[in-house]
C-alpha cells in the first residue's frame, strides 16, 4: 500500500498545530489518519504543550464510557470476601502463578534484544530494565554520556559495537545533519521546525523552574 506524501504545507501546519491540538482535531483539518500524525510528529520531534495533554486527559475521563466503567467512591466487588468454589480451584490450580514462580518470557539480567529499528538493548536490571548496548560500551570506556548527547555509529551499522566506531553527538548538531529528517525539507521550512523546538523548549524550561 503506497503511503500519500507528506507535502511542506501539511508539515507547516502539523508544526504549527500539534502542541496544543489533539491528534484527531489535525487530522481532520488534513484528511489523515490520526496515526499519521501521530508518525509524523514523532519523526519531526514535536512535543504536545503539557496544558495540551492535561485537556486530553479530562475529556477521556469525561466521556461517558469511561464514567459508566469505572469503580465509584464506596463500591464494593461482586466478589468481596468471596472464596474460590472448590470444583472450580481444582480446575485453574495448575495454571495459577505460584509464589516466587517464574514466567516462560523471563530473560535474565544480561540478555540481548534486538528490535525493529535494529538497535540492540541489554537488559541490565531485574525486572525490567534494558539500556542500548552501543551507549553502555561507549560509557564503559569513557564514563557517562552527558545530558543532551547520543551516541551514534560512524559506519551506521547499528551492530558494529567497536569503540572506535562509536562517537559522541549533541541532540541539537544531530538536528542539523545532513541525514536528519527535518535536513531533508528546504531550509526555510526546516529553520521554522528548528526554531519552534527552541521556543518550546524555553518554554518547557520555564514552566518546570515555576517562571
Amino acid at each position: 500500500m503506497n503511503r500519500k506524501p507528506w507535502t511542506q504545507d501539511e508539515v507547516a501546519i502539523l508544526v504549527e498545530m500539534y502542541p496544543k491540538h489533539f491528534a484527531s482535531e489535525i487530522a481532520v483539518k488534513l484528511g489523515r489518519p490520526t496515526c499519521s500524525i501521530y508518525n509524523k510528529a514523532y519523526a519531526l520531534g514535536l512535543r504536545s504543550d503539557p496544558g495540551s495533554a492535561s485537556r486530553a486527559g479530562r475529556v477521556g475521563a469525561a466521556h461517558p464510557n469511561s464514567v459508566a466503567t469505572r469503580f465509584q467512591i464506596g463500591s464494593i466487588p461482586a466478589n468481596k470476601g468471596k472464596k474460590m468454589c472448590a470444583d472450580v480451584y481444582q480446575k485453574v490450580a495448575r495454571t495459577m502463578f505460584k509464589k516466587g514462580h517464574t514466567p516462560a518470557t523471563h530473560r535474565p539480567v544480561g540478555t540481548e534484544s534486538e528490535r525493529s529499528d535494529g538497535y540492540v538493548w541489554v537488559k541490565v536490571a531485574e525486572p525490567k530494565t534494558w539500556e542500548l548496548k552501543h551507549r553502555l560500551v561507549w560509557e564503559q570506556h569513557n564514563g557517562p554520556i552527558p545530558r543532551g548527547y547520543n551516541a551514534q555509529f560512524r559506519n551506521k551499522n547499528r551492530r558494529d559495537f567497536r569503540i572506535e566506531n562509536l562517537y559522541l553527538i549533541s541532540r541539537a548538531d544531530q538536528m542539523r545533519d545532513e541525514n536528519s529528517l527535518i535536513a531533508s525539507y528546504l531550509k526555510p521550512l526546516a529553520d521554522l521546525i528548528r526554531l519552534k523546538g527552541a521556543i518550546n523548549r524555553q518554554i518547557h524550561k520555564r514552566e518546570k523552574n515555576g517562571k
